[in-house]
């Protein structure tokens, strides 16, 4: 199997953030991979900050950063990604949703595939909530042609591609916009359907109105630079 580095990003989780590093490091430490687990916390207000640099003192193979202040979700995963030393990165949320065993899952199918994303079954969302995420996935498919199946859930990515590809997005679409680039470019793409649980704690931050608003932006503007990236290129065959 490839070396894996386990990406967790965690804003205000001291509910979970013990339990969910507990379970990763038992989980890879028997597993005979080369791993890292990086966690990031984004400027968390209670005492998630404090109980990740404790259990860094005992495992050896956990690194933390600290976001000074709360810069989102975007800024967040940019950051993990960059510390990622692996030749895979596995994203991972902090809040229970997704067990960590789904990582040895999916491993096997990274011997075919360069992205492997962990579609929810069955999503525990509210109607409105429901209704975004729909209109997240599908709107990739209809102006770009590529299926990102469930782009802001965990996810298996070969780490080469988050270096190649320069993003214009600055939101929560910016995961769209390295599956649509990734695909365009010849990665082999693939869903891989798990069960997923509710909450335990705190609210999700993912979903607000400027969000919304930023991902809008971002569609356009992903849609924009894509069109000049293929005026350009006809240009260089001509």
């Amino acid at each position: 199997f490839p070396s894996v580095s386990v990406c967790i990003p965690a804003y205000n989780e001291e509910a979970t953030i013990e339990e969910v590093l507990q379970e990763t490091h038992l989980l890879l430490s028997h597993s005979g991979l080369d791993y890292e687990i990086l966690v990031c916390n984004d400027g968390s207000t209670d005492r998630t900050k404090r109980i990740i640099e404790d259990l860094a003192q005992n495992y050896a193979n956990l690194r933390i950063f600290h976001n000074p202040i709360n810069l989102g979700i975007h800024a967040t995963l940019q950051r993990l990604y960059s510390e990622a030393t692996k030749d895979f990165v596995f994203i991972n949320a902090a809040d229970r949703q997704w067990k960590m065993s789904i990582l040895l899952e999916m491993l096997p199918l990274a011997r075919e595939y360069d992205i492997i994303i962990a579609k929810r079954k069955k999503k525990p969302y509210g109607l409105f909530r429901m209704f975004i995420s729909w209109v997240f996935n599908i709107v990739p498919y209809i102006l770009f042609g590529v299926r990102t199946f469930d782009a802001g859930a965990s996810k298996l990515i070969r780490r080469e591609i988050i270096g190649r590809f320069t993003l214009v997005a600055r939101s929560p679409f910016s995961e769209a916009e390295r599956l649509i680039r990734a695909d365009r470019a010849g990665y082999r793409i693939t869903e891989y359907p798990v069960d997923v649980f509710p909450r335990r704690a705190s609210r999700s931050h993912g979903i607000n109105l400027t969000t919304l608003l930023e991902a809008g932006v971002d569609v356009f503007r992903v849609w924009s630079s894509l069109k000049k990236e293929k005026v350009k290129g006809k240009f260089k065959k001509i």
